[in-house]
């Protein structure tokens, strides 16, 4: 028959009090950076759209609707002050800026929730080469938009172009990732939900630059048939091919335009 022991008067217990349990569960913590080891660009790049952000705010007179006229100084998308190649910074500065703090939270939302599994799947240069090449598409198509379309001529800017990009790259990867096909399908799908709200957000809401979101999910299809990542199934002579008609045609809208 067993016997216990434990209440045995000659054994010593080492008894931890609260303190010590605290200090024990601190210990085996992860870090912060440690738990975001996988978004270490996403992070930087809502750290500095945070940034410009406070900076925006500031120069509103600490207003955090801020006006058309910051948003102008500071870099937006405004296809007539874009005159000469000097100008062509207005392609990427709109995708750090926000018109007020929900679009902020919005978009910064949506880049920390997708940027893991991107950042963790395509390594972290490509993840901003995506980042770049969707916000710079997207604020193309913005601009060709109020060139090409009378009475399109508006001021834009956000993250969305962006952010566009990304949902379509995470609904790629059921299609391009070299494994794991079987789970990352069931992730675009749900992705693919997503996209298909935000498409009818987009039309819905007036304010909202149409061209600029559906050139941000252009530039994702774009970005994932260009970007050297060993995780897809993209043969480099197709990326090469994509990559060049892909700089041919932004050379073209500027050459044409400006």
């Amino acid at each position: 028959m067993p016997i216990r022991v434990d209440n045995d008067p000659n054994i010593n217990r080492t008894v931890i009090d609260e303190e010590q349990l605290k200090k024990m569960m601190a210990a085996s913590k992860p870090s912060f950076f440690q738990q975001n080891r996988f978004r270490i660009v996403t992070l930087i790049l809502i750290a500095v759209n945070v940034a410009m952000f406070a900076i925006e705010a500031v120069l509103a007179g600490f207003r955090v609707s801020i006006p058309t006229t910051v948003l102008v100084d500071m870099g937006a998308m405004y296809a007539p002050l874009i005159q000469s190649p000097a100008d062509l910074y207005r392609f990427v500065t709109p995708m750090f800026l926000h018109v007020d703090l929900m679009h902020l939270a919005f978009n910064m939302v949506a880049l920390y929730s997708v940027g893991e599994v991107l950042e963790r799947v395509l390594g972290r240069g490509n993840f901003i080469l995506l980042y770049f090449i969707g916000g710079i598409t997207g604020n193309a198509i913005s601009y060709a938009a109020s060139v090409f379309v009378p009475g399109q001529a508006a001021v834009s800017a956000g993250a969305s172009t962006s952010v566009f990009a990304l949902f379509v790259a995470v609904a790629l990867l059921g299609l391009l990732h070299k494994g794991n096909r079987r789970y990352f399908s069931q992730y675009s799908k749900s992705m693919v939900s997503i996209i298909a709200i935000n498409v009818v957000y987009t039309f819905l809401v007036p304010s909202i630059s149409i061209s600029g979101h559906l050139g941000g999910a252009l530039g994702g299809l774009i970005a994932m048939f260009v970007i050297p990542s060993k995780n897809l199934r993209v043969n480099n002579i197709v990326r090469l091919i994509v990559a060049a008609v892909w700089l041919g045609a932004l050379g073209w809208l500027v050459l044409s335009t400006v």
